[in-house]
């Protein structure tokens, strides 16, 4: 798609039909990949050279990827229990009103310096986010991620702004998404409410007894990328605590850095959730 946009803050007349052309055929899709594919290709009108991912956050279970595009590296493993660390599902559970995140609302102190954004994000060639969060239920909310990669510019102000403004025209087209899912059976939904309080639950559990209470906070922090200074401010305590917590952690969960311990945290989840498949 050609870029015909002017940074400075104007779109071309060309790019807001292209916009509104594409919301209109989203909002008149009968099939929920058709109609989040025409969603994209409008909003990359606004917000060129985008990378753009659409799925569901409810409360109590896994998220839904909407894999308009076909399956993704991005996505796989996220329902398996990665979400439990992502920054934007931190934002579903603290919000209840749809917004437009900003990287700055999104991410916090020095995520970007964290072995969650190393492992994670980096390696996808990841450099700036923008989310909507829209919620269509107190519990149930559709995110619709839009990143550019490392060899894209970081989103401007306007872009960002740009996006905020056409919030409604989202949440719309999030709420024809929904309507358009099959509504899931009675079995398959306890079977997602399972997995979600077996992830949750080896999530609240990691570290077992050997952890005492603080250095669980420290770990649950640690998980979710937050370097140790980001750590001292979020707990208030100082740095030297922190590096003393994180030492006597190493020590007794056995590893050495903080990726070795979010590598730790994946087993942890893979072993719960086959445990419980086998019982």
């Amino acid at each position: 798609m050609k870029n015909e946009n002017d940074f400075k803050g104007t779109l071309s007349l060309s790019a807001v039909a292209g916009w509104s052309g594409r919301l209109a055929e989203s909002l008149s899709a009968g099939d929920v990949h058709v109609s989040a594919t025409k969603l994209a290709t409008g909003l990359r009108y606004l917000v060129p050279e985008t990378q753009i991912y659409i799925g569901f956050y409810r409360a109590d279970v896994p998220p839904i990827i909407i894999d308009f595009d076909g399956r993704d590296e991005w996505n796989e493993g996220y329902t398996d229990g990665k979400y439990l660390l992502d920054p934007t599902y931190d934002q579903f559970v603290a919000r209840s009103e749809s917004v437009c995140l900003s990287p700055k609302e999104m991410f916090p102190p020095d995520f970007r310096k964290s072995d969650y954004y190393l492992s994670y994000y980096r390696p996808y060639g990841m450099v700036d986010e923008i989310c909507y969060l829209l919620y269509l239920e107190h519990d149930l909310a559709c995110y619709v991620s839009l990143m550019r990669l490392a060899d894209k510019p970081a989103f401007s102000t306007t872009e960002y702004r740009r996006l905020e403004a056409v919030l409604p025209a989202v949440e719309a087209a999030a709420q024809h998404f929904w309507a358009l899912l099959d509504r899931q059976d009675n079995e398959e939904q306890d079977r997602s409410f399972q997995l979600h309080q077996i992830l949750s639950t080896a999530y609240r559990r990691f570290g077992g007894d050997s952890l005492s209470d603080r250095e669980k906070e420290v770990t649950n922090l640690l998980l979710k990328g937050l370097p140790p200074k980001s750590v001292g401010r979020m707990l208030g305590i100082a740095p030297g605590t922190v590096r003393n917590h994180i030492k006597r952690i190493y020590v007794k969960l056995d590893v050495r850095s903080q990726a070795e311990l979010l590598a730790l945290f994946f087993e942890t989840l893979d072993e719960a959730v086959t445990h419980r498949a086998e019982t």
